[in-house]
């Protein structure tokens, strides 16, 4: 799984799914013939407590990648000196979704879940750093003569599988569920870079696709984690199945694989969770570190660490259950390993439970 970004730090593993505010038509702006509306959210100004009507056009699947053409306008009568930048409605481009990478901006404050597929797709991260491909420094600012309309922004995002057909749409703190996926660009376009709704859709850059880097990044499993307080074992919902999580610092001391005795709580309740679950068949204990060190290193201490939770499992298990051991090194973050916190979430052990 990689990591889930709010703010500079980590929310840990659990993406919290709630209803955006207000999802159908919050607000009374001009209608205009012919423009999709496939959802609207109310979002509130972090600066003053205004609020913004906030409207997706369109999920449009091209080659390689998905964009996602959405406007801000304020309602009638706003203050004509009302802020209208993006990053201060609804957290902007702070709560947003990352994939391992540090990319940021109002351009990268799209994702797109795929709940029944268990998958997030985050805006693709580009060559120039932390940046993604999208509209720049969203103003949504209109015409003098048309205070209150609303104006266009776009961010592109990792391709969908063909066989997904609807999305929920993570944006500005917002969740806009159930929103259809289309192909093909909108158009008409114009050649407004930030159009006000109605006069042409933005064009898109698809030539700068090229500069595309770890796409693979942008697509990661959503999970549902719930970590009890008296409890250093985490148990999350994955489309895999159920997911048993330790912190290696509950484990192992600094760069060791051995088990100390203080690791026998976090191993007895590991146990406690499988027996409770009915578990039998096979589980497989993957061992994790952070990116510090030579990457040959990290991969064998996590190979020894998933090794030595296999043994003490096994010990306590039934012989019903298989148990496979393997490591991953720094592969699959959960976290940011440029930040202390996040290079110790990184740190783990996994135990995966059959279906």
């Amino acid at each position: 799984m990689k990591n889930l970004r709010v703010a500079a730090g980590a929310l840990t593993t659990a993406v919290l799914l709630m209803p955006a505010a207000a999802v159908a038509a919050p607000a009374p702006l001009p209608t205009v013939e012919g423009v999709p509306v496939l959802a609207r959210a109310w979002i509130s100004n972090t600066r003053d407590g205004g609020s913004a009507v906030l409207t997706v056009h369109g999920v449009r699947r091209i080659e390689g990648a998905t964009v996602v053409y959405f406007s801000m306008g304020l309602p009638k009568g706003a203050p004509a000196d009302a802020n209208r930048l993006f990053s201060y409605y609804g957290g902007g481009f702070w709560n947003t979704l990352t994939v391992g990478n540090s990319a940021s901006g109002a351009e990268c404050a799209v994702s797109l879940l795929d709940i029944a597929g268990g998958k997030a797709y985050s805006t693709l991260p580009i060559s120039d750093a932390n940046s993604c491909l999208g509209t720049k420094g969203i103003d949504f600012s209109p015409p003098a003569d048309k205070p209150n309309a609303a104006v266009v922004g776009w961010s592109i995002v990792a391709p969908l599988p063909k066989d997904v057909t609807t999305v929920d749409v993570f944006i500005s703190s917002q969740v806009l569920p159930d929103v259809p996926v289309e192909d093909g660009l909108l158009e008409p376009v114009s050649q407004d870079p930030v159009p006000v709704v109605g006069t042409g859709w933005p064009k898109i850059p698809t030539a700068r696709l090229s500069e595309v880097v770890d796409a693979d990044k942008a697509v990661f499993p959503l999970m549902s984690r719930v970590q009890p307080i008296d409890v250093p074992v985490a148990e999350a919902q994955t489309s895999e199945g159920v997911q048993l999580e330790i912190p290696a610092s509950v484990l192992f001391e600094f760069d060791r694989s051995d088990l100390p005795p203080a690791a026998g709580e976090a191993i007895d309740a590991a146990v406690a969770k499988i027996t409770a679950a009915g578990t039998s068949g096979a589980i497989t204990v993957t061992g994790y570190t952070d990116s510090t060190g030579d990457d040959a290193y990290n991969q064998a201490l996590s190979e020894r660490r998933a090794q030595s939770v296999l043994a003490a499992l096994q010990a306590k298990l039934p012989g019903t259950i298989t148990l496979t051991a393997e490591g991953k090194g720094e592969a699959d973050p959960i976290a940011d390993n440029g930040t202390d916190d996040g290079r110790a979430l990184n740190r783990r052990v996994t135990i995966t439970l059959p279906k």
